[in-house]
């Protein structure tokens, strides 16, 4: 299954990844806190793939 996420500019802004702690212009506020696109993407491949393991 391949899903494709899309963040228009109103969604970005920059800033200090909370979880990487990285500084980046594609920061997202997320309810977890400020992730950075890269954390909030692997995030999402470990739930897809560990999922029953």
């Amino acid at each position: 299954m391949i899903t494709e996420t899309i963040y228009t500019p109103a969604d970005l802004h920059h800033g200090i990844c909370e979880w990487c702690g990285e500084e980046s212009d594609e920061i997202v506020t997320t309810e977890d806190g400020e992730k950075c696109i890269d954390c909030i993407e692997e995030e999402k491949f470990y739930q897809e793939t560990m999922k029953g393991i």
